[in-house]
């Protein structure tokens, strides 16, 4: 899938594909920020038409088609899609509205936003300044509040705490995904009472913002665990296993020292390197080979285990990592 990106703007950072503005600090409100990223238009609706009968002189007649509408854009007239005539259109000075409303804060520091595929898609993305920190370990991660907004008609107006920092059509679609597998999106489905349910976002958005402080104790409790160069090598080894005797040829054998070398050399590796000696550097480790290191037969299935579905391996890893350091020293 290509960045298909048709305008955005992003704070400091320069997206992969190189397209869009580069401010060098925040817009100073949701106005601003729209501007800067191409939503100053809005979807508007228009009625359908079909060819009725055509007249004397050959000339076609019209009539407006009950039941349907015609989602277009203000600016220049595209049609982006046709709907139910239910469907009521989120505008896009109402998605900064629902991210301030659920955020309940002054100052939304606005990371990205865009327009995507001649504005069948639009995104705004904001920073919760919030930054999960963990001692032994300088990399923040950083929270985001998204809003994805299709205006197509294949998908509701989404409202998801993520750690995807959208700035293509790939990152929206991996955000998109992302909430998905965690439970943490709320959507807002194109009907009239959609406003009614911002209060249900709040509690969604606090919810999410309680997993990420789970998750920070269950890091600060590994990180509490020293592992020894010993149980690290145990770990390996019993994470990629050899094959039962019988069944290892010289190929596998190899194959297997191979991908046991991959994860070593992680434990060096700058993302690592500083919590290497915790049960956390193992954690750790252990997720980066299975997303990046690990061979994938395409790009699909590399997607699919590390955003779409649970993976279980990383699973085992967490329940080996306690058996380690519980058992051996």
């Amino acid at each position: 899938m290509p960045a298909n990106v048709e305008s955005m703007f992003s704070v400091r950072q320069m997206p992969w594909h190189r397209e869009g503005t580069v401010l060098a600090d925040y817009p100073g409100n949701w106005d601003q920020a729209r501007t800067l990223a191409g939503l100053d238009w809005d979807p508007i609706t228009t009625d359908v038409y079909a060819l009725t009968d055509l007249g004397a002189d050959g000339s076609p007649r019209y009539a407006p088609i009950d039941g349907w509408k015609c989602v277009a854009r203000s600016d220049n007239g595209a049609v982006l899609s046709i709907n139910k005539d239910s469907y009521t259109v989120i505008n896009h000075a109402e998605m900064g509205e629902i991210v301030e409303a659920v955020l309940a804060q002054p100052n939304v520091k606005w990371e990205t936003a865009g327009v995507l595929d001649g504005g069948r898609s639009v995104w705004c993305l904001a920073l919760l300044d919030e930054p999960i920190t963990l001692s032994g370990d300088d990399s923040p991660t950083l929270p985001y509040l998204a809003i994805t907004n299709r205006h197509d008609g294949t998908a509701a107006c989404a409202l998801r705490a993520t750690a995807v920092r959208i700035v293509c059509a790939n990152t929206f679609r991996a955000a998109e995904l992302e909430g998905e597998r965690t439970g943490t999106t709320f959507s807002f489905i194109h009907k009239s009472s959609w406003r009614n349910r911002i209060e249900e976002a709040r509690q969604a958005v606090t919810g999410a913002r309680k997993e990420m402080r789970r998750y920070t104790e269950l890091a600060q409790e590994l990180l509490a665990i020293s592992i020894t160069p010993r149980q690290r090598e145990l770990f390996i080894t019993e994470f990629i296993p050899m094959p039962p005797t019988g069944l290892v040829t010289d190929r596998v054998a190899r194959n297997v020292e191979e991908a046991r070398k991959a994860l070593r050399l992680l434990f060096e590796s700058q993302t690592t390197e500083q919590v290497a000696g915790t049960a956390y550097g193992l954690v750790q480790a252990a997720g980066e080979y299975l997303d990046h290191v690990r061979n994938a037969r395409s790009w699909e299935t590399r997607l699919n285990r590390t955003l779409i579905r649970p993976e279980p391996l990383k699973h085992r890893a967490l329940s080996l990592i306690r058996e380690i350091a519980a058992t051996t020293t």
